[in-house]
């Protein structure tokens, strides 16, 4: 039965139906496991993970609690902007882009909006098969 749920498990991550959108693959996140383990600051990174929790919102930026990997929490400051609010909760998976800055507590991802100026045209979260940038 537990190989069962394994491979259940492996098949449903493959195919990304956690949440994403389901039709692409989630971004990896070994560039911000590096960058975490080597306490680099001001990296510019790709990933997913799942919010822990919404840590509210005012007029201008949401922030999440988001889970990346067995080792690291991070806090994901999204400024909402024309983007609009992410309607992630609590076990939802998001995919984002964004400068990472590491503190010895996790780290923190900012610049989640579009920006032509920066590496890939800026940041963004991508939830429920929309991109918010």
């Amino acid at each position: 039965m537990r190989r069962f749920g394994v491979v259940l498990f492996t098949l449903f991550v493959t195919l990304g139906g956690v949440g994403c959108g389901g039709e692409e693959e989630l971004p990896s996140n070994d560039r911000l496991l590096d960058a975490f383990l080597e306490g680099r600051t001001g990296v510019w990174v790709s990933g997913h993970g799942t919010v822990i929790r919404p840590l509210g919102s005012d007029q201008t930026s949401q922030r999440f609690l988001v889970r990346v990997g067995d080792d690291l929490a991070l806090v994901i400051r999204h400024r909402i902007g024309s983007a609009g609010q992410v309607p992630a909760g609590r076990d939802d998976v998001i995919a984002f882009q964004g400068r990472y800055e590491f503190h010895g507590g996790g780290g923190e991802l900012i610049m989640t909006h579009a920006d032509p100026g920066q590496p890939g045209g800026g940041g963004w979260i991508e939830f429920d098969g929309k991109r918010y940038e």
